[in-house]
């Protein structure tokens, strides 16, 4: 056991020589693409976090643009439903005049009829009234008149009740 405790000066040399020469072989062999690997991976860690970081940013402006655009339509909704309101009170204030103006002009297009229409009643009352008084009176006489003397009796009749009707 005292072998195992005690090293030998040539076994050491070979170890180190053995290691040098194994740190030297996997240097160039393995850790040069080991590292490689490494840097590429990293590099291509710093290029995903890169193009997540744009297209983060990319993405909050198109939020914000989409945000703007939603509320330019609907303030130009509300534009709408108030420019349609406006001109609807406009129609409907339009229409209640013209109904207005119709139903007055009706109603004085009836007076106008039923005023002719009494003074078309009135005449034909007054001339049959004379005309009926005249045959009274003709009758009352027991004269015989003519045409043209029962004529200007019912003028002059009537002449006297339009100056009683004046008056």
């Amino acid at each position: 056991m005292e072998y195992l405790l005690t090293p030998d000066k040539g076994l050491i040399i070979w170890t180190i020589v053995t290691f040098a020469c194994l740190v030297l072989l996997l240097s160039k062999v393995a850790w040069k693409p080991l590292l490689k690997a490494l840097a590429d991976r990293e590099e291509g860690i710093r290029k995903a976090i890169a193009d997540a970081t744009g297209a983060r940013q990319s993405a909050e402006t198109l939020r914000g643009q989409y945000e703007q655009n939603l509320a330019q339509a609907q303030a130009k909704i509300q534009d709408m439903l108030k420019q349609a309101e406006t001109d609807a009170l406009k129609v409907r204030e339009k229409l209640m005049k013209q109904a207005e103006e119709e139903a007055h002009r009706l109603s004085e297009q009836s007076r106008r009829q039923l005023a002719e229409d009494k003074e078309k009643l009135s005449r034909e009352l007054r001339q049959e009234v004379a005309s009926l008084s005249v045959k009274a009176a003709e009758k009352l006489l027991r004269h015989a008149m003519n045409a043209k003397e029962q004529e200007a009796l019912v003028q002059e009749f009537l002449k006297d009740l339009d100056k009683e009707s004046v008056n």
